[in-house]
Formats: structure tokens, sequence, C-alpha cells
């Protein structure tokens, strides 16, 4: 089975079930989570259930297209369960069978894990799924995210779509799988990419710039919330997350600056959920169009009446 038709079998699949399918983040992100529709509706109590592809950037994982299953750039399938059922690892199992894996004959492991994320003061449990030795994917019960536990608890599934293919088509390189039944393999479309990504972080990134771009992007989510603008400030803090990654792909920061940058994105983070969560609190403002579309149909009455005023005075003026 080809990437492609992987993704329209996961789509299919999970919409089958309820969810969503969004459209990808087009922002840079090192993980689906991160998605803005992932991020604000897990930190409401509204139900939720989505699916989205999402590629995702790690420059500290590039390795110039040579290695056969890390990637500076992979694709992440997520789903995303608001209080999900007791058949969530049923359901992950049904999926892979749906994709063409044959799972009895495959070494298939729920190795147990915690996943932590100390920018957006986020946790979970959940496993770490390997077949024959390599993971492929994760499934984590997210307990909290910008300081606020969740309730209900939701359920992220990230399929590594790349690895997984490859236990599937049992390839044993990324770059051999095919994107489309008779179509250009991955490598074909995407090793050169996957070289330059890796020479920029590792050897053209300028330290200094990025610095300067991180304070930059800093500012600009600080200047948002200001405005009220949560949504746009989240973006403008994603995006810390990439220059931060840079540094340290560049062996420009300690772990302590490290620590540090990622503390000052964490205060953002969760300034930003409590002023999305007050912003929803607050009842809807009316739309400024719904005034402005008014006037525009007073103006051929007032038209009118000056005609007709003219046409009294010239009246006048004749008797």
């Amino acid at each position: 089975m080809s990437l492609q038709d992987a993704i329209s079998r996961l789509s299919s699949f999970w919409a089958a079930r309820g969810c969503l399918v969004l459209p990808p983040c087009t922002l840079e992100i090192p993980g689906g989570v991160l998605h803005p529709d992932a991020f604000f509706r897990l930190l409401d109590e509204e139900p939720w259930r989505a699916a989205y592809l999402q590629p995702v950037r790690r420059p500290l994982d590039g390795r110039y297209g040579r290695h056969p299953s890390r990637l500076a750039r992979h694709l992440q399938f997520q789903v995303l369960l608001k209080a999900p059922g007791d058949d969530a690892r049923d359901l992950y199992l049904a999926s892979l069978a749906d994709l063409g894996l044959e799972l009895a004959v495959h070494d298939l492991r729920f190795a147990e894990w915690s996943w932590q994320a100390l920018s957006l003061d986020a946790w979970g449990l959940g496993w770490h799924v390997l077949i024959d030795g390599l993971g492929v994917s994760r499934m984590t019960f997210l307990q909290q995210l910008a300081g606020r536990e969740l309730e209900p608890v939701a359920l992220e599934i990230s399929y590594g779509l790349e690895r997984l293919m490859m236990a599937v088509g049992r390839v044993r390189n990324a770059f051999e799988l095919p994107w489309a039944d008779g179509g250009p393999s991955y490598g074909e479309l995407w090793r050169r990419d996957e070289e330059e990504l890796t020479r920029y972080a590792a050897e053209v990134a300028d330290a200094e710039a990025i610095e300067r771009q991180l304070a930059l992007f800093l500012e600009s989510a600080r200047r948002s919330l200001d405005a009220g603008l949560p949504r746009f400030a989240y973006e403008q803090t994603v995006k810390c997350l990439r220059e931060i990654d840079l540094l340290e792909t560049r062996r420009e920061l300690s772990i302590r600056d490290r620590e540090q940058r990622l503390g000052q994105v964490r205060d953002l983070v969760l300034d930003v959920a409590a002023a999305y969560l007050a912003a929803r609190a607050r009842p809807p403002a009316e739309p400024p169009g719904a005034v402005e579309a008014q006037a525009p149909a007073a103006a051929p009455e007032k038209k009118a009446r000056t005609r007709k005023r003219k046409g009294s005075r010239r009246a006048a003026k004749k008797a």
C-alpha cells in the first residue's frame, strides 16, 4: 500500500468513527498535538473527535537523508478523542489491520511510557507502540495541558506514517516507500528536501539571527495577548519552538539556556490558555459587518429626500 492510500484509509477509518478530518496546521511544528485545533479544543469541556495529517519538523533528527528511518521532516497522522472509550486499543489495532498490517506475523508491543512537555506544561501516560522493534505510534492519555487538569481526559494517537508503512510493506528504508501506486517514491519526492533541511539546521542557520527572531516572536505573542488575540498569540508562541529547536541543533544552548527559553514559552502558553478560556466565557460580540451592512441601505432614501427638497426650492423660486 502506498503512503497516499494509507492517508486516505486512516482518514476514512476515523471519519467513520465520528472524527472530523481536519486540514493540517500550516505552521512548522515539532508535534501534531501543537495544532491549534488540538490545543484549544483540549482546554474546554466540549466533545471533540478529530483526525488530521500533520507534517512535523524536528531539526535534531535530520541525517542528510542518509538514515533509513530518522527524518528532520516526517508525517504524523494524528487522532484526538476526548473522553475515549475502553476500546481505544482495539480501535487502534483495527486501524492497523485496515492498512493491511498482518498482526499475526509481526512482533507488536505496547511499551508503557510517560510523556511530558515543559513548553506546554503538559503530561500524559500511555504506550509507545513498536512493530518488530521499530517505534511506529504513540498512544497518550493526556492528563494536563497548559497547567490545567483536563476534564475529560483526551487520548492522542500519533501514527509515524513512514515507519508504520515500512512495517506494512516490509520495506527497510523510508525513502523506498511508494508515495502513490505506480508513482514516485518517497525518496524521489523528498530526499533532497531532507538533505537541505539538515544542512540548513546543522551548518547554515545563524545563531544571532535566530535569537533575534525568537525575541520578535516572543514580543509579538505578548502584544497579541494584550490586544485580546489568544489564537494569534498561540501561533507566535509555537513559532518560538522552531527557533529553540534550531538553536539546539546548532549546539548554541546549554541545558540551563534551553530550560530558560522553554520556560518563556510555557509562561506564554499559560497566558494564552487563560485568555482563550476567559474569551469563551464572555458572550460573543456582534460582528462589525452586521452594522456596516445596514448603512448603505439608507443611502438611496436619503438621496431621494435630498432631491425632493431641491425640487421644492426650485418650485418656490419660480413662484
